[in-house]
């Protein structure tokens, strides 16, 4: 991983803030991170927890020298995080990462280990980890341990924030009432925590400049209007869309990269993991697509698939020269899932809103070795989708980032810069019809001498004109 200015700012400002709050005292003190999707938010939040961690340790003004943290994600993205913080923290750092299975219980969560917990599994009153039984103690009876017990402050980092406020916020509301953190850092490219103590926020602007993600993400290029047939409609989205794969793929040959870029194509009800009618059609009409138009299959490599019920060469997908070239897949199946050779979406799918935002796009924004190419077709993602365009609307704040049926132009790489010679003709003043500054006063004299008529209130009308338009009489 580079290290980046951007970042490292960010790191520093969330120390200093959550060690702060710490100082300050209370329970469930809210700092917010808003950073972009692709700006390596993981990265420095793994960072931020090992130095507070530190500063606690080495500055004996602190309220308290030793910490625990808990890390709550949605779905399995506890798991993606608790891998990258284990393979982070494996060598000399005083930070261990642990699921609840690995936590010795009965001594509450210790200083500097950081539990890894899926809200799913504990927003509900039912589920195992909240309730105590004969085998194994609650969420909440460990919490209160490592409180009372241990002395420690809890740290709670809340991954995805923005998945918080779904139909089960009220009851993740009360687990973190329950659990009583006496800091929580809510983590999410669009959090919708509204009163919160501190923010720590990285513009998009930043993590464009540092090359980390794509320049811009256009909708629907080259997409032809007026088509209203399903089937038409269709075919002509998979062509589009592939066809965009394969000029970028030409583009990383021209310059001597070595990554196959990949197409997503996404099925729709991404909110049901299970498969419904309308996703087993358009799953068999992208699989007959595939295979009849493009030679694209699983069973050549060509083709993997990220389904419910069905999950094929997978492996080994995120490398940047796998030989899959698209993947079929759900939104509620790869929560998380990151794949830097990702660059064209392809999006068959019924949304509640027909709102694009960064979160719709996200999986096309990284730049593959983390800086921009000199073809700018690589620098751009490429989304395209069914939804009809009047429907489609844009959030405001992704509005300069995400370009509604644009025209994408780029210098073709074989063309040199073009230098034209200027020509202009030199035409001195003395040579041009200018009135001059004495026009005006010898129209005047001129007209006054011609049509016998005296200049008055500023007009070119006689004293008896101008009293008879007022309805005077003149003497």
């Amino acid at each position: 991983m580079k290290d980046f200015a951007y970042q490292q700012d960010a790191v520093k400002d969330l120390t200093n803030k959550v060690v702060g709050l710490l100082n300050e005292g209370g329970s469930r003190r809210k700092v917010v991170f808003e950073a972009p999707t692709g700006s390596g938010k993981t990265v420095m939040a793994c960072q931020t927890l090992a130095n507070i961690v530190d500063t606690l340790k080495s500055d004996g003004t602190n309220r308290y020298e030793e910490v625990a943290f808990i890390w709550f994600a949605p779905r399995n993205l506890h798991l993606q995080s608790y891998m990258k913080l284990k393979d982070a923290f494996s060598h000399g750092r005083e930070l261990r990462p642990v699921m609840f299975d690995d936590l010795e219980q009965s001594e509450g969560i210790q200083p500097g280990e950081i539990l890894f917990v899926n809200w799913e599994s504990v927003n509900k009153e039912n589920n195992v980890m909240v309730r105590d039984s004969e085998a194994s103690a609650s969420l909440y009876e460990i919490c209160r341990k490592t409180q009372e017990q241990n002395g420690l402050p809890i740290v709670a980092i809340i991954d995805e924030e923005h998945m918080f406020w779904s139909k089960t916020a009220d009851k993740s509301g009360a687990v973190l009432d329950k659990i009583s953190p006496a800091v929580e850092i809510r983590i999410s490219a669009t959090p919708k925590t509204i009163r919160f103590d501190e923010k720590v926020r990285i513009g998009r602007d930043k993590v464009i400049n540092a090359e980390m993600i794509k320049r811009e993400v256009v909708l629907n290029p080259e997409l032809e209007s007026g088509i209203t047939d399903e089937t038409t409609l269709n075919n002509h989205l998979m062509k589009l869309a592939l066809d965009k794969r394969e000029q970028l793929a030409e583009a990383y040959k021209k310059l001597g990269v070595n990554i196959n870029p990949l197409l997503l194509i996404q099925l729709p009800n991404d909110q049901k993991e299970t498969m419904t009618a309308e996703d087993n059609d358009i799953a068999n009409f992208v699989k007959q697509y595939l295979d009849t138009m493009r030679d694209i299959t699983v069973d050549n490599g060509r083709l993997a698939i990220w389904l419910s019920g069905e999950k094929k060469n997978l492996e080994d997908l995120e490398k940047a020269d796998n030989m899959v070239q698209v993947l079929l897949f759900k939104e509620a199946i790869a929560l998380g899932w990151d794949c830097p050779r990702a660059a064209v979406l392809l999006i068959f799918r019924k949304l509640s809103s027909d709102q694009f935002t960064i979160q719709t796009v996200g999986r096309i924004l990284r730049m593959p070795e983390q800086h921009h190419y000199t073809d700018d077709r690589l620098n751009i993602g490429y989304v395209y989708t069914d939804i009809a365009k009047e429907k489609i609307n844009i959030v405001t704040t992704d509005a300069d980032y995400i370009k509604k049926y644009a025209l994408v132009a780029v210098r073709r790489p074989e063309l040199n810069n073009v230098e034209l010679k200027s020509v202009y003709a030199d035409r001195p003043n003395d040579t041009r019809n200018y009135f001059g500054p004495d026009f005006r006063r010898i129209l005047y004299a001129e007209s006054e001498k011609f049509w016998n008529i005296e200049q008055a209130s500023g007009g070119l009308f006689s004293l008896a004109e101008l009293a008879a338009m007022r309805g005077e009489d003149y003497a």
